[in-house]
């Protein structure tokens, strides 16, 4: 017997994590060192994300997308005031690495991936770990059984699907950057991730991540490494190349055609 209503447990469970993982950067960082820490905030940011987007698939089991929207929305803007430096997303560094010539072995480069790739691995034994209590059904059947791939139609179809919602994320994310008001540039990214996320729950799943696709969807049921490599990877990172090499070349634009200052 429950002492909370089922309904409400992976509510809690995503809370949770929040307190965990807000109380853990707390502890570290007045004692990590410098130069590790790049690759920890990464570890810990990616771990953060992509288990609680396990548990949204809780959620959207019990609610439906309404309570994965709302939930969604509130966690999106609960990451963006505490990840600080850490993107929990490579591609940042990738178009770095391609588009502005920067060196992979740079550590805002390397530490980076590094800390995602670690953190990607780390969110299934942190997400069993949850899911071994069978809190819920669904914590249950996810615990005891294997995973199932979130792609829901061809291999084509799905690519293109996260080209393009990783390419409007990306263009939305670059475009805010510069916008003084934060708290509107947060509410404006963050319903940009719920509506992305929702309008390709039934092809792709909806990522525009690699890591966070990698992390809950690898060697999972329904697609190959190939497949998963194709959609989850080249069709996130080309919609994000994509992105910003528009935004880099508007805003040399813009500055061309602004009038210079004589002294």
């Amino acid at each position: 017997m429950h002492l909370v209503p089922e309904s409400l447990i992976p509510y809690l469970v995503i809370t949770l994590n929040c307190f965990v993982f807000w109380t853990l950067r707390q502890i570290l960082n007045p004692i990590l060192p410098r130069k590790i820490r790049l690759i920890v905030w990464e570890v810990i940011a990616t771990v953060e994300l992509c288990s609680g987007c396990a548990e949204l698939g809780v959620v959207w089991a019990k609610h439906g997308n309404i309570g994965l929207a709302l939930t969604l929305f509130s966690a999106c803007v609960w990451w963006s005031f505490h990840f600080d430096d850490a993107e929990a997303c490579p591609c940042g560094p990738i178009e770095d690495v391609i588009l502005l010539k920067e060196p992979i072995t740079r550590p805002n480069v390397s530490f980076r991936l590094i800390g995602q790739i670690l953190g990607g691995y780390l969110t299934a034994k942190y997400t069993n770990s949850i899911w071994a209590f069978h809190l819920t059904e669904e914590h249950q059947h996810f615990h005891g059984s294997k995973c199932e791939a979130a792609l829901q139609s061809t291999v084509v179809n799905a690519f293109f699907v996260e080209l393009t919602i990783t390419f409007i994320s990306r263009i939305v994310a670059l475009k805010t950057e510069r916008m003084s008001n934060q708290n509107l540039v947060i509410i404006i990214n963050s319903l940009t991730t719920v509506l992305l996320s929702i309008s390709a729950q039934d092809s792709s799943g909806g990522f525009f991540n690699p890591v966070l696709a990698s992390a809950l969807t690898l060697n999972c049921e329904g697609n190959n490494l190939f497949e998963h490599f194709i959609v989850y990877w080249v069709g996130s990172l080309i919609g994000g190349l994509m992105a910003r090499y528009i935004h880099t070349n508007s805003l040399m634009r813009t500055e061309q055609k602004s009038p210079k200052k004589v002294d």
